[in-house]
């Protein structure tokens, strides 16, 4: 069947639409990573549209989730499964989500279609990557209780750890001179970083909808356990800037891309760590940060050393806890793996 893709330009316009953060950091990468990634990118939001959709119930979300893992798992190619899936996500999104997702969903064909145009080892990864995050998903609405760092590593993995493994598949299948093994070995980490940022940053809103992602604490144990998230989180961004060191030099836009995600992020994190755990204000950057840390990202991102110099300055202060990596992606990764998507599908029509 011959679906219309979305040319590069309106693939560009659902970025900016859906994402700020993204949108700003994606063009800083070589062209065809561009293309890539925001693809990437797109795919991911149209399953985060689905699970976080207000009105639709869970066991529709699920059931939802598990088919487009599958769907993506079988590298994008059942047109009928496509078309199923693309009417009831219209149909179940459409009275919750914000315009421009309810537009990203309306335009998943041809966002689909775009995605069957690139090479087939890029279609592999990006399948991949996208099924096990909405795997991920379904399993996070079918029962999320996060009460160790057990449980925090492996919702973080399958939202962003992935994620992390997707981005280091396609920058070493752009530039075959990277060490794979040593970037793949960093990414779950990585990712883990950005995600444990966004949880400590959203804390406050997300327990007012009774959604905890960190192990609860008595009111007497929050500050303390905060402290201790926060330097986790930075020992994974610190092995986010390995990973960005393990990039070649002469890959600048890779490098940017990543360097100011992270500077970012760490900037975030010491707003976090300075601010009151028990308030309910949103700790944030400021606009002005963003455009210095932008800045000053663009002028160290092609040294190692001066790469290092910025994020020791935007972290001073900020205690960390260093992790094994290694460990880390060998106990929650699936990257390797065969999943059985279905295998949880049979549980729900169970319940």
């Amino acid at each position: 069947m011959q679906l219309t893709q979305i040319d590069f330009d309106k693939q560009q316009v659902h970025l900016r639409n859906v994402s700020r953060t993204f949108a700003l950091t994606i063009p800083m990468l070589p062209k065809s990573l561009i293309d890539y990634i925001s693809n990437a990118y797109l795919l991911c939001r149209i399953a985060d549209t689905v699970e976080d959709d207000p009105i639709a119930a869970d066991k529709q979300k699920i059931s939802w989730l598990i088919s487009f893992a599958d769907f993506c798992a079988n590298e994008f190619s059942d047109d009928m499964q496509l078309l199923s899936l693309h009417k009831q996500a219209v149909e179940m999104v459409s009275a919750g989500a914000k315009k421009s997702e309810l537009e990203l969903m309306k335009d998943m064909l041809g966002v689909i279609s775009r995605t069957r145009t690139y090479p087939r080892k890029i279609q592999q990864i990006l399948a991949k990557g996208v099924s096990i995050l909405s795997f991920g998903m379904a399993k996070s609405i079918k029962g999320l209780n996060i009460k160790t760092l057990d449980d925090v590593d492996e919702y973080c993995y399958y939202v962003a750890g992935v994620v992390g493994e997707l981005l280091a598949a396609l920058f070493c299948e752009h530039n075959h001179s990277i060490d794979k093994h040593n970037l793949m070995a960093l990414s779950v980490s990585f990712g883990e970083g950005l995600q444990l940022t966004n949880i400590l940053k959203d804390r406050a809103e997300d327990a007012k909808r009774n959604v905890h992602y960190l192990p609860l604490a008595n009111k007497d144990g929050v500050k303390s356990e905060i402290d201790e998230y926060i330097a986790i989180c930075q020992g994974h961004l610190d092995d986010a800037l390995t990973f960005i060191c393990s990039v070649p030099q002469s890959e600048y836009g890779i490098r940017l891309f990543c360097l100011l995600n992270i500077a970012m992020a760490t900037a975030t994190l010491k707003v976090v760590y300075k601010n009151d755990p028990t308030s309910e204000i949103k700790p944030k950057i400021t606009r002005n940060q963003v455009k210095t840390l932008y800045v000053l990202s663009r002028f160290c991102a092609r040294s190692n050393f001066l790469s290092k110099m910025l994020f020791k300055f935007i972290s001073r202060s900020v205690k960390r806890n260093s992790r094994d990596a290694i460990k880390l992606r060998a106990k929650v990764s699936c990257w390797e793996q065969k999943l059985s998507f279905l295998s949880l599908q049979e549980g729900i029509s169970n319940d």
